[in-house]
């Protein structure tokens, strides 16, 4: 029987791609959005309404996957967005959301899954963080904050499900070109383009910092490949890094405060300062 996976985030990027692929090699794929319309040219065996911050949308939805197929297999936490600005300039409800999406839509989907795993046996969950989780840059503090969380969760995960054959494996994407980008600026548009805002210097730098890390950046079938090496892996790693270059490699070894200087060297060169 082909293994079956719950992909949560699918109506764009990541989540698109990786339900195209498996769905194209064999893998009884649940695509879900929260607009499912956004799935219809998708050839997963199953397409589905599916908001990860509210529950009575999440039971119904893996409901159908268990009524259709009899398990799930592999759930896949794509779903998650990103807010920028300064710490102090984020309104509470926007960082509440995020942390709804990226950490209590993990867990809402996790208790939904896990009892049928245990009783199967075996499963396999897989979350999408971000390298942001390891390394937290000006104006996207609040974004790294929620992959920080969901490296922790995933971390305790892993030992408190291993006993039921449940393992649990991180992916780490560095940086992606994908709607996912879009939704950043439509979801922080305000916030950076403040002319009053006493860090709008640092938001100038912090735009052309991304600008620069978007030239060459590769398309969502970099993670992919990732995220499939793990599903087919029947010892898989705790961590994956995922189109990460080398030079991001590298400073997963460097100490706070040589990564702190990193950072004030680049915002100053590039922001043109002296």
């Amino acid at each position: 029987m082909s293994k079956v996976v719950l992909i949560t985030g699918c109506s764009s990027g990541i989540g698109r791609h990786l339900a195209q692929t498996l769905s194209e090699t064999g893998f009884a794929v649940a695509a879900t959005a929260r607009r499912p319309q956004t799935l219809d040219d998708l050839p997963a065996a199953l397409k589905l309404a599916l908001d990860v911050t509210d529950p009575a949308s999440i039971q119904p939805a893996v409901d159908a996957v268990l009524e259709k197929f009899g398990r799930v297999d592999v759930l896949v936490n794509n779903a998650g967005f990103a807010v920028c600005g300064a710490l102090e300039e984020i309104p509470d409800a926007q960082i509440q959301r995020l942390f709804d999406v990226n950490v209590f839509g993990v867990l809402r989907m996790v208790r939904a899954v896990v009892p049928h795993m245990r009783r199967q046996g075996e499963g396999r969950i897989i979350n999408i963080s971000s390298i942001a989780g390891k390394f937290p840059t000006p104006v996207g503090g609040a974004y790294s904050a929620t992959k920080f969380a969901l490296e922790a969760l995933s971390d305790t995960l892993r030992f408190e499900l291993a006993a039921f054959g449940i393992r649990v494996v991180v992916i780490e994407p560095g940086s992606i070109r994908t709607s996912f980008n879009q939704t950043v600026e439509d979801c922080s548009g305000q916030i950076l383009a403040n002319p009053a805002s006493p860090y709008r210097a640092l938001y100038a730098a912090y735009e052309r910092v991304v600008q620069s890390m978007r030239r060459g950046e590769p398309g969502p079938e970099a993670v992919t490949r990732v995220i499939v090496r793990a599903i087919r892996s029947p010892r898989p790693k705790a961590r994956y890094l995922a189109a990460v270059p080398l030079s991001g490699r590298l400073a997963m070894h460097l100490s706070a405060g040589a990564w702190d200087a990193i950072l004030r060297l680049l915002y100053k060169n590039i922001a043109g300062e002296t």
